[in-house]
């Protein structure tokens, strides 16, 4: 039994229990033993006289992004309990509670206390006793747990012959083998047992089903409910080669493998209409990597051994010669090995070529000036494939350099941003770490830094501007006698300071004069509403429409270097369907939107169809001189061409070279969800996700998903990599407009 132990709310509430839908990979045999612990919690403290235990709540126990989940896809038991804290401090304090807090209701008959004295010591025997009481219980029915620990455990082996699948299998020509070998080392590091296939295998898989017309989106685009298909699906055969993993279903940590790997689908219509955290977290989708869920039995036949060590992508130099390449296919590992090899020449080519037998995506790393032996040794450890070659390929190319990096932070809130941190970390790419007080306190940034990325940060524009209210006494980060434990490296007397309208102003002449910065969800809506950028306004959906989900994304332009070697169809992480719209011209602020979504301009109110012209009553037909002249289709991640009309006065209209150029792009509506909650789409879908947008010298990079998102999102690292490695050749490829 694992204990998860939070602080939120009066005075305990196991949480456990909470609400539905649970996660829908776990025995219901762990979901009973959830209510009956949980329950006897409440009937226990509440007859030792302790007011305000409750077991039902707003938490849906969906997403398995929780430290107890390791017991609950482990066939043990997990639980989670919330109690009062103390509001920032160990002392003794009166507290009082909220009506909405207090009042009774039929899963809490024995509400809080509305006034107390309440410490730490209060928060600790609340803890402490709801602990004794479940270990008590669990003691005295030890039998029951025992066998259901035993049971929990042989239906997980027993999986493929009752719910299925059989295994999921990773193909062993993917073309990402270092996010595959990612994704694979998690699974091993939650015990999972990988397989490795000694010889071909083939499978029987069902054929897909075409994308339902309109509809509200949903996973793998299934006929509407109402359809009244009957027919059973169709099948195909699919050939796996030797040396494809696979993880099979039948062993006791099956459980976990399958959460993990499988798509998720919160419907829209589910009475839970606030989801509590994520409803979508398919892992093959956001590592980017090719799993296939197989029901067919028979894929526990091929031929196959354990795999004992930990798993590696092969790497290394294959062929002579004193110019290597790599290819471009988004493998995380590229960045690093270009931060390993500072004195290297890394050129980046602008076009795809042939050479060595193989076949080099555009943007595909050209290495000179490295021993060949050091080059192997480095890229084995890696698992990043090289080809040697006698000479450069002839395509135009340009420098990639190893920019000095800094991820900004504010004072508000740093727990987002610290999966940025992580995987900076991870993967040892050097950062400098600084707050908007560091910014405000700097005026030639670009002295010291080429590329600022700014994660999600707590709070909207201004409040990053503004920072905290400055009333009453300094609140202190900051490593003391009295503080011992936090750390050197991230200090400030006083967290209430913000950027500052001075830093706002370091922050613009940054990018001026050739830095790039990366604004992510609300960091990039304060870019745009602080004019550090052009001709970009912030799309937001209605509320509820997306929640923690993986959404379908298209290339707009694969010249970019921010593009290259990211995979068409990328499934990126959205917290609430976050999109931009564009324009040629300055201004035009505030939030987009509009209800097309999904097309391009609708003719206005009128008679006939959709295509039919308007015609005034009583009026003649116009003369065909009179009529004005087609307009061109704008699609939705589109701006309109600059006319002779705006031209006149063209105050406002953005020079070509500064205009904004979108990179990726959301899906078509009927495609759009890849995992998780869609209740709609049609202001989402086709909307700019990515755009790079020039200011003077440099650039802002906005992202409206979170590309670097908990450890998951290993697939949509690379677009950030590339800013940063291509940070000062970003108009490289691109075309710009006549007028």
């Amino acid at each position: 039994m694992l204990h998860d132990l939070h602080e939120s709310v009066a005075f305990m509430y196991d949480n456990t229990v909470g609400d539905g839908p649970y996660n829908a990979w776990l025995d219901p045999l762990l979901t009973n033993e959830w209510q009956m612990i949980g329950w006897n919690n409440v009937q226990e403290m509440t007859r030792y006289g302790m007011p305000g235990v409750f077991a039902h709540g707003e938490f849906d126990t969906w997403s398995p992004g929780y430290l107890m989940f390791i017991a609950a896809t482990h066939n043990g038991i997990s639980r989670l309990y919330e109690t009062f804290g103390n509001g920032g401090t160990a002392e003794t304090v009166d507290r009082t509670l909220s009506p909405a807090e207090t009042e009774r209701s039929w899963f809490k008959q024995n509400p809080p206390i509305p006034h107390v004295k309440w410490s730490l010591r209060n928060n600790n025997n609340y803890e402490q006793t709801g602990l004794l009481v479940s270990l008590s219980y669990i003691a005295n029915n030890r039998h029951l747990f025992l066998n259901n620990f035993y049971e929990k455990s042989k239906r997980s082996v027993l999986k493929p012959k009752v719910e299925g699948p059989a295994a999921y299998v990773f193909s062993a020509n993917d073309p990402r083998p270092g996010a595959q070998a990612d994704l694979l080392r998690i699974l091993q590091m939650q015990a999972v047992e990988i397989s490795r296939a000694t010889s071909s295998f083939t499978v029987t898989l069902p054929v897909k089903r075409a994308p339902a017309a309109g509809g509200r989106g949903g996973r793998g685009g299934a006929a509407p409910a109402d359809s009244g298909a009957t027919a059973a699906p169709r099948t195909e055969t699919r050939e796996f080669p030797a040396g494809s993993y696979i993880v099979r279903m039948d062993q006791p940590y099956s459980r976990i493998a399958d959460a993990l790997l499988d798509y998720q689908y919160w419907s829209p219509n589910d009475p839970q209409k606030n989801p509590y955290d994520d409803t979508g977290w398919t892992f093959p989708e956001g590592f980017n990597v090719q799993a296939v869920r197989v029901t067919d039995v028979k894929v526990l036949d091929a031929a196959m051994e354990r795999v004992t060590g930990t798993v590696t992508a092969a790497g290394g130099v294959a062929g002579s010669g004193s110019v290597f390449a790599i290819n471009a296919n988004g493998d995380n590992a590229i960045a690093t090995l270009r931060y390993k090899l500072k004195d290297a020449d890394f050129q980046s080519a602008e076009e795809a070529f042939d050479a060595g037998g193989a076949h080099f995506s555009r943007g595909s790393f050209v290495i000179r000036n490295v021993a060949s032996g050091d080059l192997d040794k480095l890229t084995k450890e890696l698992g990043l494939k090289v080809t040697a070659l006698a000479a450069a390929p002839s395509v135009k190319m340009h420098a990639v350099r190893a920019a000095r990096v800094a991820i900004l932070h504010t004072w508000t809130g740093t727990q987002t941003e610290g999966w940025w941190r992580q995987a900076f970390d991870q993967l040892q790419i050097p950062f400098t770490y600084i707050s908007t007080q560091d910014v405000a306190k700097d005026s030639n940034l670009n002295a010291t830094y080429d590329v600022i990325l700014f994660p999600p940060a707590g709070g909207n524009g201004q409040a990053i501007v503004d920072g905290m209210p400055m009333w009453r006494n300094p609140m202190p980060w900051k490593n003391s006698a009295e503080t011992p434990n936090i750390g050197t490296w991230a200090q400030t007397d006083d967290v209430r300071p913000g950027l500052g309208y001075g830093g706002l102003e370091n922050l613009l002449n940054f990018v001026k004069r050739g830095g790039v910065m990366v604004g992510v969800t609300n960091t990039a809506d304060f870019a745009i509403q602080f004019g550090l950028v052009n001709g970009v306004s912030s799309n937001a959906p209605r509320r509820g429409e997306v929640v923690g989900s993986f959404l379908r994304t298209k290339i707009v332009d694969d010249a970019s270097p921010i593009a290259y070697g990211v995979s068409d169809n990328l499934a990126v992480y959205s917290n609430s369907g976050e999109s931009f719209n564009v324009s040629s011209s300055r201004g035009g602020g505030g939030r987009g939107g509009g209800r097309a979504g999904g097309g391009g301009a609708t003719r206005s109110t009128g008679r006939g169809t959709p295509d039919d012209a308007d015609q005034v009553q009583g009026f003649p037909q116009l003369d065909p001189r009179f009529l004005p002249a087609p307009r061109p289709t704008v699609q939705p991640w589109q701006y309109a061409p600059i006319t002779d009309d705006q031209l006149r006065n063209p105050l406002n209209i953005i020079p070509p070279d500064q205009r904004p150029r979108v990179i990726l792009r959301y899906g078509e509506q009927r495609d759009l969800l890849a995992s998780g909650l869609l209740d709609g789409g049609a202001d989402i879908a086709q909307r700019p996700v990515v755009v790079d947008v020039p200011m003077e010298k440099g650039h802002v990079v906005l992202f409206g998903n979170n590309p670097v998102y908990r450890g998951e999102t290993i697939g949509s690292y690379f677009l950030v990599f590339n800013t940063i490695l291509h940070f000062d050749n970003l108009n490289s490829g691109r075309k710009l407009d006549a007028k």
